[in-house]
């Protein structure tokens, strides 16, 4: 069958002969051609993202022109956009993008195109590769027109693509259409009403610029490091990938990273930079902040410590971190004019000279002023850092110019102008406000009723922070929106005295003359404007998709509208745990890797998983019985097994649902849980020491010898399992302690007492005479607090303590004693002595002597001494967990006590009494009462709860109670 719409087909062909590709061919690009692309079009590029978003066909003729691919008609080398192309012209594009070698030989086969013809190299190269053959009886056609689905076909074979089987196009011949449907898709041709009509110039440029474009290939322009687990990586096309590592990076290793962008992978290397202060400034009254030149991690920032300090005055501060871990506020309640010394552990200290805080810039901020209570001029008074000072004193006033009075202000400091006389609609007020006779300003108002807005606009409502999806349950979303009044003026919503509730059956309320209209009742539970007309709203437990909100002014006409989709909670969905790898025993606790994901396929942090029989916790089943309270989650997020039993344990994870039953398999994991730990032989002794002094003494118990079990792990012995003989009389060993009696060697031989044939370990000490210790040296003593009534028995006093040294170097433990008969200072007016204490009394520093009976010293230290108040430094709970059994509760300490006690020390590392509380995270596991913990209430469950005491500077540390 003849097709008669194109006069080039064959007979009995089912696509046009002229633009058969034949077998598939792979294009051969020419790497000089690809590279000089690339360039002309990154400039071109550049070019466009400075100026516009995308690039016209003009300009892209004039990138390929640039490039070579394009030539343009004479004289002037005119684009010819709207002309319509021929096929010698195709072929030459088709052969330049493609990378085609020249072939004018190839061409001679036509008899249509002359020896020397312009198009002759590029007619042979696309006939020798088979993508455009000859009209048949040895003529090319030069001069015949190319149609735009005969392009579509030719740029689909060149992209490697296939055609789309089956796809449906209006406008095409039949052969045409797979071609196409591809080419639309793959955005080389724009979509029309037909595809059979002249290709114009212009879809040749749009054409070739997308095709060289795409086969030069993007390359990596740039890689920056954001912090150790992020990454950005810019492309020659200006588009911005951001990759998160599951690799923390390593400051100074340069690092290779694969990074996937448009179905290829590309790889980078990035080297964390060492972290480095770029500057410390004043940025507020009493605050300073320390910016770095790179986000730091989570470990670096837990090593760090903050000093401020005028000449030997320390300041405390308060460390405060920015959302992108670059800077650090140090604030304090007091920090008066000077030039401070700023040193953040690990890097050179630096001077920052701070000024004390002063007025330099009064604003009214409000916008408008309407016919409405509440109205807030927003007048507010700023410092030198442009920080708005809080709780100024102003004078301002409030007058009605077009009426001639005042308007006075409310007991709240606002003004209530809806049912006032003297404020009606288009009054022009003045309102002028003042500081300390130094700053004036003054704002002129055009009175408007808030219900007269013109225009209205809802903005897109986003999740909270720190959340991806807009939840049930929630408050303190914002609603953006932007009102206008009849005079172009910015109009906000008048501050609510509380929520404004929305019926449980109504879809609409009004809120400051505005009625907010919801598509579905139920779902939004309140509204309120603070304010700043910050307008947020509330959630209901009733999630839905799709729910249409509607702003209507009901007196001009005036709406606006948003849509938001409520989702329920997130629940986990799946739980992938993963074995420790290493010997699990009976009676063991071991910390089982997992990764948790929720119902939004975004993972959980391990703090976040609750374990227990409440709703949408998690439960596990297992073959081999857990311990009591296990399995559950630690105050770090890990989750802890225990098993009573041993075995091939089976573990399921489950979700609990309504009533505690469960719900939806979470994942699974089998365990070789074997018997219980033996104990199997002595093989060390820990922190006691080889060489004493005849006198001196040390710990010697359950703590300091270790033993291997019969799984060959290294376990410190309990009480009663062990016994010990000493072979020979320099030492002896009782209650729990060595001492050393005379001089000579001792071997204290240790073995089991429950395990038969259990080799002897032998522990050799040397009790050594008083000459042979050499040197002698004071224990550090770190700074301590100085004030005048300071005595030595006073809690801060410090207990001055030697060690001796062998001419080996090796350490001796003395008898302090018999060490030294007195102890000196060099300036009793800042440090003072009392046999063997030392207590600051002045700011500054004093050396300390230990000196023996004959007068002779035996060792010195310098000790500095600071005048800066004790206050909590640590905080520090017994124990990392507590277990407590219903309804029985806990009463916790500062101080004092035994396994309820919280140790609160000082920067001089001693305890001090301070006030604290206490906060629990979940109170219906364990609710807080001052410093005890109730868990029997009618409402309480079991489960975990994380306790958290914190000092009144801040200062906290965090627990775990386990309630059963």
């Amino acid at each position: 069958m003849r097709n008669t719409s194109d006069p080039y087909f064959k007979q009995n062909s089912q696509e046009p002969k002229h633009f058969r590709g034949g077998e598939k061919k792979v294009m051969k690009k020419s790497l000089s051609l690809l590279v000089a692309i690339a360039m002309v079009f990154s400039m071109f590029a550049s070019v466009a993202a400075a100026a516009t978003p995308e690039l016209t066909t003009q300009q892209k003729f004039d990138a390929l022109k640039e490039a070579g691919v394009f030539s343009g008609y004479p004289p002037n080398g005119d684009a010819g956009l709207n002309k319509e192309m021929t096929r010698a012209e195709f072929a030459k594009i088709v052969a330049i993008i493609a990378g085609y070698e020249d072939n004018a030989a190839g061409a001679a086969q036509y008899t249509d195109i002359p020896k020397n013809y312009w198009a002759s190299p590029f007619i042979g190269a696309v006939t020798a590769e088979g993508i455009m053959n000859g009209l048949g009886a040895g003529k090319f056609g030069p001069t015949g027109k190319v149609t735009v689905e005969q392009v579509a076909k030719v740029v689909v074979e060149l992209a490697g693509l296939e055609p789309e089987e089956g796809a449906t196009v209006g406008g095409t011949s039949a052969w045409a259409t797979g071609y196409v449907a591809a080419a639309i898709k793959a955005g080389f041709i724009p979509e029309q009403a037909s595809y059979k009509g002249n290709a114009l110039r212009s879809l040749l440029v749009n054409v070739a610029y997308d095709f060289s474009g795409d086969a030069a290939g993007v390359t990596v322009k740039s890689a920056t490091v954001i912090d150790d687990k992020n990454i950005e990586v810019t492309f020659s096309d200006n588009e911005v990938v951001k990759k998160a590592l599951d690799t923390a990076l390593v400051a100074g290793q340069a690092t290779k990273v694969s990074v996937e962008y448009k179905g290829k992978t590309y790889e980078v290397e990035v080297t964390l930079g060492a972290v480095a202060i770029s500057k410390a400034v004043q940025t507020n009254a009493r605050e300073i902040t320390v910016s770095f030149n790179r986000a730091l991690t989570a470990t670096e920032i837990a090593a760090l410590t903050y000093e401020v300090k005028f000449d030997l005055i320390t300041y405390d501060v308060t460390a405060k971190w920015s959302e992108d871990k670059k800077a650090v506020v140090l604030s304090s309640n007091f920090l008066p004019a000077n030039e401070y010394t700023v040193t953040v552990k690990g890097f050179d200290a630096v001077k920052v000279k701070v000024e004390d805080g002063k007025a330099t810039k009064l604003e009214i901020t409000a916008n408008s002023l309407q016919k409405a209570d509440n109205q807030d001029l927003g007048v507010k008074l700023f410092n030198q850092f442009d920080k708005e000072i809080e709780n100024p004193t102003l004078t301002v006033t409030v007058f009605n110019a077009t009426q001639g009075k005042s308007i006075p202000k409310d007991e709240k400091g606002k003004y209530d102008l809806k049912e006032d006389a003297n404020a009606k609609i288009d009054d022009n007020f003045v309102v002028t406000a003042s500081y300390a006779a130094t700053l004036n300003v003054s704002k002129t108002f055009k009175i408007v009723a808030g219900s007269t807005a013109t225009s209205i606009k809802l903005g897109t409502v986003a999740p909270l922070k720190d959340k991806k999806h807009i939840s049930i349950n929630e408050s303190g979303l914002i609603l953006p929106y932007e009102m206008a009044d009849q005079y172009g003026q910015k109009v906000l919503l008048t501050e609510t005295d509380g929520t404004v509730t929305v019926a449980g059956n109504a879809n609409n309320v009004n809120v400051g003359g505005i009625t907010f209209m919801m598509s579905e009742a139920g779902v939004i539970a309140s509204f309120k404007v603070d304010s700043k007309g910050v307008l947020t709203f509330a959630t209901t437990g009733k999630s839905h998709g799709n729910l249409f909100i509607t702003a209507m002014n009901t007196t001009t006409g005036a709406s606006g509208n948003t849509t938001i989709t409520v989702q329920g909670d997130a629940v986990v969905k799946t739980l992938q745990l993963s074995s420790p790898g290493f010997i699990i025993a009976a009676q063991e606790e071991v910390k089982v890797p997992f990764t948790a994901v929720d119902s939004f396929g975004a993972q959980i942090a391990g703090k976040d998983v609750k374990v227990g029989n409440a709703k949408n916790n998690i439960t596990f089943n297992s073959n081999v019985p857990f311990a009591a309270g296990y399995p559950k989650i630690n105050g770090k997020g890990e989750l802890l097994f225990k098993f009573n039993g041993h075995g091939k344990a089976h573990i399921y994870a489950y979700l609990v649902g309504d009533g505690g039953a469960s719900g939806a398999q979470l994942g699974s994991l089998e365990l070789d849980v074997r018997e219980a730990s033996k104990a199997d032989k002595i093989n060390g002794v820990k922190d006691v020491g080889k060489y004493f002094a005849v006198g001196a003494d040390t710990d010697f118990d359950q703590d300091n010898i270790t033993y291997l079990d019969n799984y060959g792990r290294t376990k410190n012995v309990a009480a009663a399992t062990y016994g010990v003989t000493v072979e020979g009389n320099a030492v002896t060993v009782a209650n729990g302690k060595l001492t050393a009696v005379a001089v000579g060697t001792a071997k204290i031989k240790i073995s089991l007492n429950a395990v038969d044939n259990d080799p002897e370990f032998v522990y050799d000490v040397e009790v050594v005479k008083a000459d042979d210790i050499k040197t002698y040296a004071i224990k550090t003593i770190d700074t301590i607090y100085a004030n005048k009534d300071l005595t030595a028995s006073s809690s801060h006093a410090k207990t001055v303590e030697l060690v001796g040294k062998l001419s080996s170097g090796d350490e001796v433990k003395i008898v302090q004693a018999n060490a030294f008969a007195r102890v000196t200072t060099s300036d009793s007016t800042k440090i003072d002595v009392s046999g063997n204490k030392i207590f600051g009394l002045d700011e500054g520093e004093a050396t300390i002597s230990a000196i023996k009976a004959d007068g002779s010293k035996l060792a010195d230290q310098v000790v500095k001494t600071s005048k800066a108040a004790p206050v909590a430094k640590t905080v520090e709970f017994k124990k990392g967990e507590y277990e407590v059994t219903r309804p029985a509760g806990l009463t916790f300490t500062v101080n004092s006590g035994d396994d309820y006690k919280v140790t609160v020390k000082d920067q001089y590392g001693v305890e001090i009494n301070v006030d604290g509380f206490l906060y629990s995270s979940d109170v219906k596991v364990a609710a807080v009462n001052n410093k005890s913990i109730t868990t029997g209430g009618a409402d309480q469950v079991s489960g975990q709860a994380t306790l958290t005491y914190m000092t009144s500077n801040s200062v906290t540390a965090t627990t775990i109670v386990v309630v059963n």
